[in-house]
């Protein structure tokens, strides 16, 4: 008897259950501590950028020539 060929067709149920999940009910299904673990991760890099990007800015100040945004010449 040949071997059962995979099918696009035939997914076990559960994994077809987790398929359809939104990322909110994937973010919901997370254990309490992960959920926090991967909070606090996200909470510590941005708080790591906004330093970086304050001693970045103090070390290496703007040109006085320079503007933030491009200015049209019209007229």
């Amino acid at each position: 008897m040949p071997p059962k060929q995979w099918h696009p067709r035939h997914f076990d149920p559960v994994e077809e259950a987790v398929r359809k999940r939104t990322i909110w009910q994937s973010w919901a299904a997370l254990p309490a501590p992960t959920r926090l673990k991967i909070s606090l991760g996200i909470c510590a890099v941005a708080v790591a950028g906004i330093f970086v990007s304050d001693r970045l800015e103090a070390s290496v100040p703007a040109s006085p020539n320079s503007t933030p945004y491009k200015t049209s010449s019209k007229s």
